[in-house]
């Protein structure tokens, strides 16, 4: 999967609405990743020995760096180009039952992006989480045990708050071994990382639109800014006031 919470996005560098004509294009490496929804048209990509194909409704992803051949019927999509602190290797490609949700995303993005009169960066990335963020989630649920992914949402909704892992065990009706174990397995790390990254990246957002540095830790529910200090530079490697960089 593109996105496991552990490779922040640096840049957003463009986000359109493109139509263009059926054809077949070869395309040179680019600086920069694209996430589209296609609102109308198919997509078969060639690059290497991986191909895929991608139908209308579908959420193509292309990583930076990456040559391509290109085949399209008639198209028309939402697109985000941007940049993240490490490229990812493998074309991606996402088909959801129900994609209105992550299309009213996408035209959000498009949207605020347009908008010259506000800082718009900061708000575009928190718009493109959300989108992987409901990704990861649809390709993991089919798969887990409903207990845990209750308590995985519960950890979604609830993450700026003090938290008692054993607590949301028992409310989520699973055992906490088995809690810990299976998302080590999907998320790759523990339940108390993961919160903490979700907490980090709130802040980060907060932080790259303006907010003081010791409301954004609060309001992401760390409680002592030196602590917060200490997260940010060992999980980011730079201090509080240049995650600013991360959101320009």
């Amino acid at each position: 999967m593109l996105y496991h919470l552990d490779n922040p996005i640096t840049k957003i560098i463009e986000v359109e609405h493109l139509s263009f004509p059926a054809g077949v294009f070869s395309v040179a490496p680019r600086t920069y990743a694209s996430l589209s929804f296609r609102i109308r048209g198919t997509a078969t990509i060639e690059s290497g020995n991986q191909r895929i194909f991608a139908d209308t409704g579908d959420i193509l992803y292309l990583p930076q760096n990456m040559e391509y051949q290109a085949e399209y019927t008639d198209t028309e999509m939402l697109v985000i180009h941007f940049q993240t602190l490490t490229p990812h290797r493998e074309m991606e490609v996402y088909s959801c039952e129900n994609g209105e949700e992550l299309y009213k995303h996408f035209l959000q993005a498009h949207t605020l992006f347009k908008d010259k009169a506000i800082s718009s960066a900061p708000f575009v990335i928190a718009r493109l989480y959300t989108i992987l963020g409901t990704l990861l989630e649809k390709d993991t649920k089919a798969n887990l045990p409903k207990h845990f992914t209750r308590a995985v949402s519960f950890l979604n909704a609830h993450f700026k708050e003090d938290i008692n892992m054993e607590a949301v065990c028992r409310q989520s009706e699973i055992c906490g071994t088995v809690f810990r174990a299976l998302f080590k397995k999907y998320y790759q790390k523990t339940p108390v990382e993961y919160v903490t990254t979700l907490r980090l990246e709130n802040a980060r957002n907060l932080i790259s639109g303006g907010i003081s540095i010791e409301s954004a830790a609060y309001e992401s529910g760390f409680n002592d800014p030196k602590y917060f200090a200490r997260v940010v530079k060992k999980h980011f490697g730079c201090t509080p006031r240049e995650l600013k960089l991360y959101g320009k």
